[in-house]
């Protein structure tokens, strides 16, 4: 997991780079509330690989400290990315963008939440596949950032949002367990779910 989450941060740091060298008009729109938010994110993502190496060396209590603090990481990521979503809706016209980042939310809060209370189980691989997909379904907008680096169009982001995550999780599942859990196919019917009810509201819209 602590590899995955090392993975995830590196790709999104160099995408977000490559977009504001190769887009630079971009950085125009880094003000504080857009960096603040990105911190955060950055931060969870950190938080995610941090927590799988204190949980890999025993160092329960800490986790389980960090874990309840990260309430407050959760709630300002979330709050200054719903800010940041609906100004760009309303300033750019660009409302699919806060289509897209409130379906991530929607499909964020609830993993999150499983995974609190599977820790309180003490089901730790499920709530670890919690913490993991909860965490992919925020890494849309990374993936546009590489899509329109390389020229190709914003949907594309969307489409290789799910067979990434599907393939990450699987995967993850297969190494620890020789299989792919019940656990894990719930958590990726409803990420899946929540992304065919987006790009149905979307194709109404904008179709």
């Amino acid at each position: 997991m602590a590899r995955i989450a090392a993975g995830l941060l590196g790709f999104t740091l160099i995408v977000f780079a490559m977009k504001a060298l190769v887009h630079p008009q971009v950085q125009a729109r880094y003000t504080p509330l857009v960096v603040f938010h990105g911190v955060t994110m950055l931060g969870w993502l950190g938080l995610l690989a941090s927590q799988s190496v204190l949980a890999a060396r025993f160092r329960l209590a800490a986790h389980r400290v960090i874990g309840r603090a990260s309430l407050a990481l959760v709630a300002a990521m979330l709050v200054s990315g719903a800010v940041i979503s609906w100004n760009i809706g309303l300033e750019l016209g660009r409302p699919e963008v806060t289509v897209v980042n409130l379906a991530a939310f929607v499909t964020f809060v609830p993993l999150y939440a499983a995974a609190l209370w599977l820790a309180r189980r003490r089901d730790i691989a499920a709530h670890r596949q919690a913490m993991l997909i909860a965490t992919l379904a925020l890494m849309t907008p990374a993936y546009a950032r590489l899509v329109q680096v390389l020229g190709l169009p914003d949907p594309v982001a969307i489409g290789i949002q799910p067979p990434i995550t599907i393939a990450i999780a699987c995967a993850y599942d297969w190494a620890l367990h020789g299989r792919v859990t019940r656990a894990t196919l719930a958590m990726l019917a409803f990420s899946l779910a929540v992304v065919a009810v987006m790009v149905a509201v979307l194709a109404v819209w904008f179709l």
